[in-house]
């Protein structure tokens, strides 16, 4: 090798070594340690102050610094295992999005995480304070409110009591609803509720004739409503919000109908006198009358201390439908749950639950509505965990029986 060589060479290796020299600096640098006030404050502000403030559904606050550094190990937790924000539909696009999906990015728990793990520093207050909370879902304004216009105590033999009250909404024309809030008057019993449309006057003498036949307020119902001629207009769990519709969309109310408002209480949280309020938005026409359809497991037998066990069913699409959203409901042993539809070994996914949570329910809305053709074949599958009992699970109607349902809002087309 020439001199002339020897020095090129000699060059390019201390070239090559400087540059992986400061490679290796600015792998090694470490990254920028989030801030509360930069960072922090507006992923809850955006996803968790609203629930999260004084004289809020959650148990403290989180709107100044001083709360979130005192649970910041908490939030660490609960937000990598999307505990929290509560939502129990998978809505990372895996599955389907949300209109009203709770649900953080990967990034903002990454930044949380690394928040909490660095000891939770404040950062530089910025100008105003803290950014305000999101304000919760809420009716553009309310056309009626349907009361049970007294109290009822649930009966004390009754863990589980069912009650039906026949509420007369007044109606001179028919009417779509568009969007309801349900106020409990005590949401610790509240397992759930639905309120029915009754279309018929059949019907409605069928309801009124067992209201009678019972003392009290209401009859009870833990079988069966036992009113034909009966529809899904609201429904409510825990944790439930308000909800408004699909633009276009709405559920009939009949003129000079009644209504029968089915209540499940649950005494595991005590017991205590009840006076259950539905706000209601109202509209007098709609370009698409919508209807809630179930599909269902219901024979359930769920062997005891099994870490997972499986139900499921599936039924065909009778006619052209669009799904709007959906409500899936299990009970405490859920665990996780899938709907799909297919056609011709095609399989669409219509819903997925990766992690149940029984105190967070209620429907939720496609950010894209779904068509189903006549003769797609729609299957629902639940996952349970019964490590817990030493009998046998089977389906029913008490909060410690189970259930596998998905319940859809949709529109025929």
């Amino acid at each position: 090798m020439t001199r002339k060589l020897r020095i090129l060479s000699t060059i390019s290796v201390f070239s090559l070594l400087a540059c992986g020299g400061k490679e290796e600096e600015e792998a090694s640098a470490p990254l920028r340690i989030p801030t509360y006030h930069e960072d922090v404050a507006p992923i809850l502000a955006e996803h968790c102050a609203s629930c999260h403030v004084e004289g809020g559904v959650a148990p403290f606050p989180l709107v100044e610094y001083e709360d979130a550094q005192r649970t910041a190990e908490a939030i660490r937790i609960s937000t990598a295992s999307r505990s929290m924000p509560p939502f129990v539909l998978d809505n990372s696009g895996e599955c389907n999005t949300y209109v009203e999906g709770r649900w953080l990015s990967d990034a903002q728990i990454e930044t949380l995480a690394a928040w909490a793990r660095a000891g939770a520093p404040e950062g530089t207050a910025p100008r105003g304070g803290p950014p305000a909370p999101k304000a919760l879902a809420n009716l553009d304004r309310v056309d009626m409110t349907i009361d049970m216009e007294d109290a009822y105590t649930p009966d004390a033999a009754a863990f589980d009591d069912y009650r039906c009250f026949v509420l007369d909404p007044g109606l001179e024309e028919d009417v779509f609803v568009t969007g309801f809030h349900v106020r409990p008057g005590a949401a610790e019993m509240l397992h759930h509720l639905t309120l029915y449309a009754i279309d018929t006057k059949e019907s409605e003498a069928a309801a009124k004739a067992r209201d009678a036949a019972e003392p009290g307020l209401g009859y009870s119902c833990i079988d069966d409503i036992h009113v034909p001629d009966a529809r899904w207009i609201v429904g409510a769990g825990p944790g439930s919000g308000a909800l408004r519709f699909p633009e276009g969309t709405g559920l009939r109310m009949r003129a000079g109908r009644k209504t029968l408002l089915q209540i499940h209480y649950n005494q595991e949280n005590g017991r205590r006198a009840d006076r259950t309020r539905i706000d209601l938005m109202l509209a007098r026409s709609v370009p698409n009358e919508a209807a809630v359809r179930r599909i269902a497991a219901t024979n359930l037998f769920l062997p005891p201390k099994q870490p997972r066990v499986e139900g499921s069913a599936s039924q065909p699409v009778p006619v052209d439908v669009t799904l709007w959203g959906l409500w899936p409901h299990m009970h405490k042993l859920g665990r996780q749950m899938h709907v799909s539809a297919s056609r011709a070994g095609e399989e669409k996914c219509l819903a997925r639950v990766n992690d149940w949570d029984f105190h967070w329910q209620g429907f939720a809305h496609y950010t894209k509505p779904i068509s189903l053709s006549w003769g797609d074949e729609m299957r629902i599958t639940c996952t349970y965990d019964t490590l817990s009992r030493d009998t046998a699970t089977t389906w029913g109607q008490g909060t410690n029986d189970e259930m596998c349902i998905a319940f859809f809002y949709m529109t025929e087309n």
